[in-house]
């Protein structure tokens, strides 16, 4: 209770004061002063107040001096009500993807001991994680400065008292992820002929994509996509695309926007009796977190795991993280690096559906599940750029990354665990590179569908590969398809669709015997074999018409014979270098025009006579070729840049020097090499 004191109260107080009073006509009013002062929680006050002193200004220089004051009274506060808290269970959702508690804290207003609906002022959200003895703190966070329009506020640390809660000294990572809600769009997109997911039907179909316009530009960006249906053997015309909206559910947890597509034929706005329809569901869940991030420790994976949009590159590179898990993240803007966790088992990344730049997976020693995008069918992971796995030596297959699709290239490299990789059955057209090499127990490629290849195609050095099995679709390979240094390569047959290709490269695979399996081979930029120990005959391509550059054959110990290129017209350059028990060119026989006959150190090739119908060339060379006894080159009419015959200890020097002098037009001096043949034998 305060205590109020007048200043007649004062005046009584010093006129009783005994004989040092002073004299009550001097006492005016203006001479009683008040001072104030906060009283601290305490003997006064248990909750702190004021201390109110009073007395007479003695000195009368306007203030109540310590020396001055004769009476203290205390106005003390009332008990402030308690802070409280409860907890109660929060199931896998929004708030915690895992599921986990929400904690809730306010004031005890009406003081009955416990925090009733009404008092709660602050909700945090401790969420399970995968990381031990890491907890997860997830605030909402007001629209303001950090979030225009709100978000949350994810904290991250080690519960280091044990206590089950993330105090704020334990905290050692902040992520905030903000809401950006935004319209919805949708489009149909067509599929041609053939092509997966309708690759079991010539008529193609459509791909109905939608999504949030996140940075409001009014067209569906693929980093924008967040789900697709598809709808085979139809065409625009014939289905119509409705939006609704979609309430808080099982389909959306916050709600969000139904996209249906029906076949509508008549416009009537309803479904066709029979006929096609679809739904996806656009969901308002995007909590995008700005800039690049780097996971080095558990407790900077645990504090993204609100995160559904990143806007920058994703590296993990965290020596003691054993399970690396996101299952909120669905969109990452730049390149997505998982590279030299020395301890990782598990890395996985469910929804995700959108990566801007490469995704990367590379040097973790202990990676044996790895688990991009959905499993669910037609689901697609859209990479920008390139897919590369290389060096993880516990990882067993490839199936995890089933909804990948990258535009440009794919390299899987030294997975040494992986035998049989699953089916990555989204990967049809690459505008880059396939390469897959270093393999032990590799048997076989995942590409499925890949029918095209605008880069190189390279499969070298694979241990436990009989053939390039999984590339049964291919059928064109704009750059290089080169089979090098496979241990046990022996057939090509799983390439009997390829068409085309800028260029083809035999070398080094012990095995194979023979070329048998380009049944439909019909372009070559060039042919390259060479170095294939065991083979025996090269061509067997009853297509090929044209190669625009050479078709060569270097070093191929057992090779007997080129044959088999019925329909061959046109090639730059023939060339035989090395292969010891070569007789027979007869695959050559349809040329007429060749710019280079070559034939260097063939020790069996007694004749050239496989080539009878060749009429024309510009360089004409053979050496070393210990059995050949004559030219066979009856149609031959014009050598014109270089005629060099040396060396063929058989070949009597009389007939080059003879076909010479009727066939070659370029100039002698420079042109013109004839020597160490058969000079003691006589032409008629």
């Amino acid at each position: 209770m305060r205590r109020m004191w007048g200043t007649w109260g004062v005046a009584m107080a010093l006129l009783v004061s005994g004989c040092d009073a002073i004299d009550l006509s001097d006492i005016t009013q203006r001479d009683a002063k008040t001072r104030v002062r906060p009283e601290p929680p305490g003997e006064h006050c248990e909750f702190g107040g004021d201390a109110v002193l009073t007395g007479l200004d003695k000195d009368r220089d306007g203030e109540l001096d310590d020396a001055e004051v004769t009476a203290t009274d205390y106005v003390c506060d009332p008990a402030l009500p308690q802070v409280r808290t409860r907890a109660r269970a929060e199931p896998h959702g929004a708030h915690c993807a895992l599921g986990g508690q929400a904690v809730q804290s306010g004031l005890d207003r009406n003081a009955n001991g416990q925090l009733d609906d009404a008092e709660v002022s602050l909700t945090d959200y401790v969420c399970a994680t995968t990381v031990a003895n890491v907890l997860l703190r997830v605030r909402p966070v007001l629209p303001g400065e950090k979030c225009p329009v709100g978000g949350q506020v994810s904290h991250a640390g080690h519960d280091a008292n044990g206590n089950g809660l993330l105090e704020d000294e334990e905290i050692s990572q902040e992520v905030y992820a903000c809401n950006e809600p935004a319209p919805v769009l949708s489009r149909l997109r067509v599929l041609p002929a053939f092509t997966a997911p309708c690759d079991g039907d010539d008529r193609g179909g459509l791909m109905l994509e939608a999504g949030a316009d996140l940075d409001g530009d009014a067209v569906l960006a693929t980093s924008e996509i967040h789900a697709t249906a598809y709808a085979c053997g139809l065409e625009a015309s014939d289905l119509k695309v409705y939006h609704d909206g979609e309430p808080p559910g099982p389909n959306c947890a916050q709600g969000g926007t139904r996209v249906d597509a029906i076949q509508d034929r008549d416009r009537d706005g309803e479904l066709d009796a029979g006929g096609f329809a679809a739904t996806v569901y656009v969901c308002q869940a995007t909590r995008v977190h700005d800039g690049t991030y780097v996971v080095a420790s558990p407790v900077d994976l645990v504090a993204l795991e609100g995160v559904t949009h990143l806007r920058g590159e994703l590296i993990i590179s965290a020596p003691t993280l054993t399970d690396a898990s996101l299952p909120s993240l669905a969109v990452i803007e730049g390149s997505f690096t998982a590279k030299g966790n020395a301890s990782l088992r598990r890395l996985s990344l469910p929804s995700l559906r959108f990566v801007g730049g490469n995704v990367e997976v590379r040097s973790n020693a202990r990676l044996d599940t790895l688990a991009l995008g959905t499993t669910a069918s037609k689901a697609i992971l859209w990479v920008e750029r390139s897919l590369i796995v290389e060096d993880n030596p516990m990882l067993p297959t490839l199936e995890g990354l089933a909804a990948v699709m990258p535009r440009d290239s794919i390299s899987l490299r030294a997975n040494n665990a992986m035998e049989r990789p699953g089916l990555l059955p989204q990967v049809t057209v690459l505008q880059g590179s396939l390469v897959i090499e270093d393999h032990l127990r590799l048997d076989r490629t995942p590409f499925v569908n890949l029918s095209q290849v605008h880069g190189d195609v390279r499969i070298t050095n694979n241990a436990a590969m009989l053939g390039p099995f999984g590339l049964e679709n291919l059928t064109r390979v704009e750059g290089t398809l080169e089979l090098r240094e496979n241990t046990v390569m022996e057939t090509l047959l799983p390439l009997a669709r390829l068409g085309s290709v800028g260029a083809l490269e035999l070398i080094g695979n012990p095995q194979l015997k023979d070329t048998t399996g380009l049944e439909r081979l019909s372009y070559a930029g060039r042919i390259h074999i060479q170095g294939n120990k065991e083979l025996v005959s090269a061509g067997d391509m009853p297509m090929l018409e044209q190669i625009t550059q050479d078709f060569s054959v270097k070093y191929n110990a057992k090779l007997q014979r080129v044959h088999h290129l019925p329909l061959l017209r046109s090639a730059s350059a023939v060339v035989t270098v090395g292969n010891p028990v070569l007789t027979s060119l007869e695959g050559f026989s349809p040329l007429t025009r060749l710019t280079t006959l070559e034939a260097l150190g063939n020790a069996a090739l007694t004749s050239l006579g496989d080539l009878a119908r060749l009429r024309e060339l510009e360089v004409l060379s053979l050496q070393g070729n210990g059995a050949l006894t004559d030219f066979g080159l009856p149609e031959l009419a014009r050598v014109s840049l270089s005629f060099v015959v040396v060396d063929n200890h058989k070949l009597p020097t009389c007939r080059a020097t003879a076909l010479l002098a009727s066939v070659f037009k370029g100039d002698p001096v420079t042109g013109v090499n004839i020597d160490a043949n058969d000079d003691t034998a006589t032409c008629p």
